[in-house]
């Protein structure tokens, strides 16, 4: 490679100015660039340096104003006190928030290139006020009234004064926020800057400010620039190249990129301290060079291949001229895990990702925990979220003390299972009014107090605090990351936790939360080290005036590179391009002349894209790829990566009944339906519920699950029914009546059942369930309706139904040798007996139709689908292929309970028939449904006529249960280990 470009600048600047630098200043978009010339001029001049000061763009305006530059969330909420005073919208701030975002980087734009605000938001009125619907078809106007329900053909309609009133009031509200900010002494960055461009004397701190490598200059900047120039005070370098300069050529031609017009302005008015004509600086684009375009299938597999690159022709020798640039960010992680052996010294300029420390998984769970995870009116912790608290690895440096001042809803044996660090500064850390007092002890659980996490700033000390105590407790350990990323967590909360003191942050919790996110995505933690030493990794800002021999470019798909490049704004495109304000042409603009600069004195280039279009990606590769191969001249070569090593899959295996395993099941003295149905389905599966007792993992609780709707839909019944049982002993069309004529009262009970089972509609979903749990409960009362009179025996808890079941184990198929020489079993017959049972949904009796007489039902609700074909015979009910098509597991269960309480003495000593039904709710909106389980199509109206059958099949499933013999086998139907949650085990 040719000199560099900082190379040629510092060539110039000891030519100029000599080695005596203490006057001049040196300005860069950025401030990495500095550590490169600072090198260049010391080895340039050959002798001891004077070094000129190095300070960015936003240096030299903040040294010219007594504005602070504010707190980006600080900006939000005074934004929004200035929203509602000119508006006179009372609009929440977490409404607002999103909103005041965008209008805030509206205003930093109209500052930053000095627009008038008055008539920006005057023609932004009278564009919309030409807006007419005169080009919509009827068909058109139609869709759009049913759409908005405000909306007509006339043009002074409601919506349309509604609409132009708010944005009448744009430029009040740009005045009265910058007069309220100055007040306070503070100001957003474009405010910033034009406050120092229309000063009309600056006290400058240096004789000459030589400003190098900048390329869209904004009219704040064009204004600082002109006005040293005058002075004689600015000096100006300029990094280009032919390929896309301004010459005639260039500009005639529709592809080259479009930033060459602002080049060609910049030149005219700023003049290259460097000769535009020298090719040796400006011609290196079209200079030979090796260019690889490489095709991925996945974001980790361009992560892997950085080090074979780096390996390939030993470019990690070639230390700092050798450069790995990320156009996404997210993949430096699996980056750093794939860096050889070989490469001992790395520069990496992005910083660790704040977001990827457990500190940060800490304060997630913490805030989940202090929101979401609270129930009973703020009395208790939900045990999901306190689990989950507790398996962080940071949880036991917490003291449990200062967790919080509620109920947590976990055993004894669950607290005492995680390890929990003593400290000495309990005392110190309990923050008033929200401290947990707990005491461990075969008999205490922990004690039930009020907590008050409901105002941000006591939820935000509360979480700093407890973050404070992690960074105490980890400094023994000398984790350099884990100490540096607690302080940047620490200082996060406690600026969040100021604005909520001083009253300007208030939000609700959830967006609280959103502020909090988002602040630790957007915070890094910087790596140590000597920068100008080693292969550099960066992201495609930090490249910036900077030149390599070597460059690897990664993830360069459209999206990334442009990078998130979109039009959001209040302002049209229209009034924006008229007032010279950043459309999103100037933004592409950046984007291309970053992408063609870094390129342009690079010898070797490889550009990795994503060509898959899983997981939101598109596949396609960036646009300025497309370009180069189009025009750039150059042969470029085209790879796919593929991995060498294919998957294995893993078939499960089957576990033999060991005696461990034996033992386990003569432990168990209880059987319900649910583990018979289990051993049916997958052998293998029932070994790991009930024998290794391995527990599937907990749903989340802000998903509502087939299981938790099932829960509430039953529990929400059992109240009603509850409730009208209380009164009367037998059920008349007048009750039911009174919860169908009034849905208020229908709707609390739902709710009801939501709180018991402690799952909260706070989400979307979950409201959208609950009015769906809402029908189901109409539907199911208007069926009961039809029934009535009729009478209820007992319901969930109070219809438990168990009996002795007693079989035989036949003689292992192991033999030995008698001492007579004939083989013998090893093992004996074997006679067992269990109980076996459950509890019922719900037991009803009824009249008969047909008969005229009392029948017991064993009612069971089902919110799930019919079953699609029919069950035939008993046999079909203990057939694993039947579980799916036939719902042949629900049959087993409900003729099971149906026998049991057939003959039962307790529920039905007149020896009534009793008939299995299940209650499909979403079918069962038509007239005379009848949920009675039917075989082959017939109706079982009295279950022991099945008895005999179904008793002989159960005990020959449930004898090959404690059979030594029958091996624990997986399943041979994949399909139902898809929601298998022990699917992992089996390597599927």
């Amino acid at each position: 490679m040719n000199k560099t470009f900082l190379e040629y600048v510092a060539e110039d600047i000891i030519g100029k100015y000599g080695t005596d630098l203490s006057r001049i200043a040196v300005v860069f978009p950025n401030k990495r660039a500095a550590l490169f010339l600072n090198e260049h001029l010391a080895r340039i001049a050959g002798q001891p340096v004077w070094s000129p000061a190095y300070i960015t763009i936003s240096d030299l305006f903040r040294q010219h104003t007594d504005l602070k530059p504010a707190d980006p969330i600080k900006l939000i909420c005074d934004i929004h006190k200035s929203f509602t005073k000119c508006t006179g919208i009372d609009e929440t701030l977490d409404h607002f928030y999103g909103w005041g975002q965008l209008l805030l980087a509206d205003f930093d734009d109209i500052d930053k290139n000095m627009a008038d605000a008055d008539s920006i938001f005057c023609n932004l009125k009278d564009i919309h006020e030409l807006d007419d619907i005169s080009y919509l078809d009827d068909e058109q106007k139609e869709m759009l009234k049913r759409f908005f329900a405000n909306f007509s053909d006339d043009i002074d309609s409601e919506l349309k004064k509604r609409f132009l009133s708010l944005w009448s009031h744009f430029g009040d509200i740009y005045h009265d926020y910058n007069r309220r900010l100055t007040e306070q002494g503070i100001g957003y960055e474009g405010a910033i800057y034009r406050k120092v461009a229309s000063e009309e004397t600056l006290h400058l701190k240096y004789d000459k400010y030589l400003f190098v490598g900048f390329n869209l200059i904004q009219k704040v900047e064009r204004v600082l620039f002109s006005r040293l120039m005058k002075e004689g005070k600015a000096k100006f370098y300029w990094d280009f190249d032919e390929y896309y300069m301004p010459t005639t050529r260039a500009q005639q031609s529709a592809s080259v990129p479009n930033n060459t017009a602002s080049f060609a302005a910049y030149l005219t008015d700023f003049p290259n301290e460097l000769d535009n004509t020298d090719r040796d600086i400006y011609a290196n684009m079209r200079r030979p060079k090796r260019i690889r375009f490489i095709s991925s299938p996945t974001e980790n597999a361009q992560a892997r291949f950085a080090s074979n690159w780096l390996l390939e022709n030993d470019r990690y020798k070639a230390g700092r001229k050798t450069a790995v640039v990320m156009c996404d960010e997210s993949i430096l992680l699996p980056i750093m895990h794939s860096l050889p052996p070989e490469a001992d010294k790395v520069n990496i300029t992005s910083g660790f990702p704040l977001a990827m420390t457990p500190v940060a998984s800490l304060v997630m769970l913490l805030f989940d925990l202090y929101t979401l995870g609270l129930r009973k009116k703020g009395t208790a912790f939900n045990p999901h979220y306190m689990k989950k608290l507790m398996a962080h690895p940071y949880a036991r440096h917490l003291a449990i003390s200062t967790i919080g001042n509620v109920e947590c809803g976990m055993r004894n044996e669950e607290w005492s299972a995680t390890p929990m660090k003593n400290s000495s500064m309990n005392n110190s850390l309990n923050i008033q009014h929200s401290t947990l007092h707990t005491q461990h002890s075969s008999s205490a659980q922990p004690t039930t107090q009020h907590s008050t996490f409901n105002t941000q700033h006591s939820i935000l000390h509360h979480i700093a605090t407890l973050v404070k105590q992690v960074g105490i407790a980890t400094k023994q350990e000398g984790d350099a990351l884990t100490q540096e990323s607690v302080f940047r967590m620490f200082t996060i909360l406690n600026r969040l936790a100021a604005l909520a003191d001083s009253g300007d942050l208030l939000v609700d919790n959830t967006t609280l939360r959103r502020l909090v996110s988002q602040l630790v995505s957007s915070s890094s933690i910087p790596f140590h080290g000597e920068p100008v030493i080693g292969v550099q990794i960066m992201g495609v800002l930090e490249t910036r005036n900077i030149d390599f021999d070597n460059v690897l470019l990664l993830s360069c798909n459209e999206g990334n590179m442009p990078k998130g490049v979109n039009d959001s704004s209040f302002i049209p495109y229209s009034i924006r391009k008229a007032h010279g304000l950043t459309t999103i042409d100037n933004k592409v603009a950046i984007y291309s002349y970053y992408f063609h600069r870094l390129l342009q004195r690079a010898g070797d280039i490889t550009i990795a894209y994503n060509n898959s279009t899983d997981n939101g990606h598109t596949g396609e590769m960036s646009r300025f790829m497309l370009q180069l191969l189009v025009e750039s001249g150059q042969k470029i070569d085209h790879y796919s990566l593929t991995a060498k090593n294919q998957p294995t899959p893993l078939m499960p295996k089957a576990i033999e009944k060991d005696e461990t395993a034996l033992s386990k099941l003569e432990e168990m003295s209880r059987l319900s339906p649910s583990a018979i149905n289990t051993y049916i389905r997958c052998k293998l599966a029932f070994y790991y519920q009930y024998i290794a007792h391995i527990k599937e993992p907990d749903s989340d609780p802000e998903t509502i699950d087939n299981r938790m709707f099932g829960n509430i839909f039953h529990r929400a019944a059992y109240l009603i029914y509850k409730d009208i049982t209380d009164h009367s002993p037998v059920i008349e069309k007048a009750h039911i009546q009174a919860y169908l004529s009034n849905r208020k009262l229908l709707a609390s009970v739902v709710d009801r059942a939501f709180e018991e089972e402690e799952c909260n509609t706070n989400n979307g979903l979950q409201i959208i369930d609950r009015e769906v749990i809402i029908e189901y409960i109409t539907k199911l009362l208007k069926i009961d309706q039809q029934l009535c009179p009729f009478s209820i025996l007992a319901m969930e808890e109070e219809a438990k139904v168990y009996t002795q079941l007693s079989f035989t184990i036949p003689p292992s198929h192991h033999l030995t040798t008698s001492p007579g020489g004939t083989l013998v079993s090893s093992a004996p017959t074997k006679q067992y007996s269990l109980t076996i049972g459950g509890i019922i949904d719900r037991l009803d009796a009824v009249t008969d139709k047909q008969t005229g007489k009392r029948r017991i039902r064993v009612v069971d609700y089902k919110t799930g689908n019919k079953p699609s074909s029919a069950i035939k015979g008993i046999e079909e009910v203990f057939d694993p292929k039947n579980i799916a098509s036939k719902h042949s597991n629900y049959f087993l269960q409900a003729i099971l309970y149906s026998l049991i309480v057939s003959r039962s003495k307790e529920w039905n000593a007149a020896n009534d028939p009793v008939s299995p039904a299940l209650l499909f709710i979403k079918q069962a909106a038509t007239n005379g449904y009848d949920p009675t389980l039917c075989i082959d199509k017939h109706p079982i109206s009295d279950v022991t006529v099945y008895e005999e059958e179904f008793l002989t099949k159960l005990k020959e499933t449930v004898a090959d249960m404690y059979s030594p013999d029958a091996a624990f086998t997986p399943t041979d139907d994949r399909k139902k280990c898809e929601l298998c949650p022990y699917r992992m085990l089996c390597g599927l």
